[in-house]
């Protein structure tokens, strides 16, 4: 059926074709229902488009277990989805598994993580004008930067997350409904002004609305001003990436980066902590970190606890990101020729079958690798006509940075050291021109 002319319907037709870039003739939707009104116009819109659009839609329905009403609201889903002919599926999940992000924080992350896991194409939530208007004063209040300030993205790449209602406001959606005498469900719990958003939603912003009718609209507004600026940053930041970074974005050369703005030194930073999926620190914590580097002296060794996760440390003039690591102290294990071992520390060995690159296979014969921490007092000799050395004498004139040089795994066969991951082979286990051999790889 050809959908009707209807703003609502308008606005989900013109946010597809602006956003979503068909991966196959027909492109699969993964809808979030709750079976509140949001959803289920959006579920009613989808259909009406989807002939059109050419959709397979599948409704997932999260169950957080946190309403006595839960069980009665999947019955519910499930029935509509029946009528219209769209596929419906469920998920518990259990908030009380992250008690530290609260109730709120858990079933925002388990319902993300969930349907992330089931979906295999466009994940798409009813998130509207009001939505996003509350998201943004909610990260004004708690202080968030300019990503928070950013708000909701109409399309997150990253997580092939669409929105397609956030240019809509909600009494556009309640319209809608009532027009198309669409039945939904009222969540007893958006009443409960204990939680920061309801109490926004139903205390202060209806006060905001009356005095500033177009308050939702200008707030999402300045959201989007907002991403653009971060769009800005991010662009700014890969720009300066490719001057200052080693290639794998390990490293950051602290020389040429001290002639870049204490502003632009942060916004590189923190595009770096994103890239390898690190917290974000505060600004104060930014700023004593830029301190620090800026005030470096030359070939100094420094420890910035970045975030609860990271570390930035500083070696032969270059800036790395370490991650936190608990120690696990003397650990001792056996290789029996798995592909991966995980070790106490949650790093891990791979051994990679290839040829004239790692360990012989036929001079490891039948012998068992063990792996244990180093120790100290350690004797290697990776070259044949150099004498055995203290491995701490032979990693002192390595590349390898100081915190590194203390965590390497040690390979042993009985008393003998045959091979430091990142560092060398024993000359006699070398393997050599296209003779089988494993490939160690210590992945952190």
């Amino acid at each position: 059926m050809a959908a009707k002319n209807d703003f609502l319907i308008d606005a989900v037709r013109a946010s597809y074709l602006a956003n979503i870039t068909k991966q196959n003739a027909q492109q699969k939707i993964d809808l979030a229902l709750s079976g509140g009104c949001d959803s289920m116009v959006l579920m009613h819109a989808l259909n009406q488009l989807k002939d059109e659009l050419n959709l397979s839609i599948k409704a997932h329905y999260i169950h957080h277990g946190l309403s006595a009403n839960a069980d009665d609201w999947l019955t519910f889903c499930r029935a509509a989805c029946e009528k219209l002919n769209i596929t419906f599926d469920s998920k518990s999940v259990d908030t009380q598994s992250l008690p530290r992000l609260g109730v709120e924080g858990a079933a925002r992350k388990l319902r993300y993580e969930a349907l992330a896991k089931v979906s295999d194409g466009v994940i798409v939530t009813a998130h509207h004008e009001n939505d996003q208007a509350e998201t943004l004063l909610l990260q004004l209040i708690r202080g968030a930067g300019l990503k928070g300030l950013a708000a909701m993205p109409e399309y997150d790449k990253e997580k092939n997350l669409w929105r397609p209602l956030l240019r809509v406001q909600r009494a556009t959606i309640e319209a809608f409904a009532a027009t198309h005498e669409i039945s939904f469900i009222e969540d007893e719990s958006n009443a409960d002004t204990r939680f920061d958003r309801n109490f926004l939603r139903n205390d202060i912003l209806p006060r905001l609305y009356e005095r500033f009718p177009h308050a939702a609209n200008t707030i999402a507004r300045s959201a989007q001003l907002i991403a653009n600026g971060l769009d800005l940053h991010q662009s700014i930041a890969e720009e300066d990436s490719e001057s200052y970074f080693s290639e794998d974005l390990a490293r950051l050369n602290l020389l040429m980066m001290r002639e870049l703005s204490q502003e632009r030194v942060i916004n590189l930073i923190r595009w770096w902590l994103e890239k390898h999926h690190h917290k974000m620190p505060s600004l104060k914590v930014m700023k004593e970190a830029y301190k620090q580097i800026k005030d470096m002296r030359r070939d100094a060794q420094i420890n910035i606890h970045i975030s609860p996760d990271a570390s930035i440390r500083a070696y032969k003039n270059e800036l790395w990101l370490v991650e936190n690591t608990n120690s696990s102290g003397d650990f001792e294990t056996y290789w029996r020729g798995e592909d991966e071992i995980t070790l106490p520390d949650a790093s891990k060995l791979s051994f990679t079958k290839t040829n004239g690159d790692g360990i012989s296979i036929d001079k490891l014969g039948t012998h068992t690798i063990r792996i244990q921490n180093r120790r100290g007092g350690e004797r290697f000799k990776p070259i044949h006509d150099q004498p055995t050395r203290t491995l701490k004498h032979l990693l002192q004139q390595s590349p390898l940075p100081p915190w590194e040089r203390e965590v390497l795994p040690m390979l042993f066969i009985e008393d003998q050291l045959i091979a430091v991951p990142h560092f060398g082979i024993h000359y006699a286990f070398q393997a050599q021109d296209q003779e089988e051999s494993y490939k160690i790889s210590w992945l952190r």
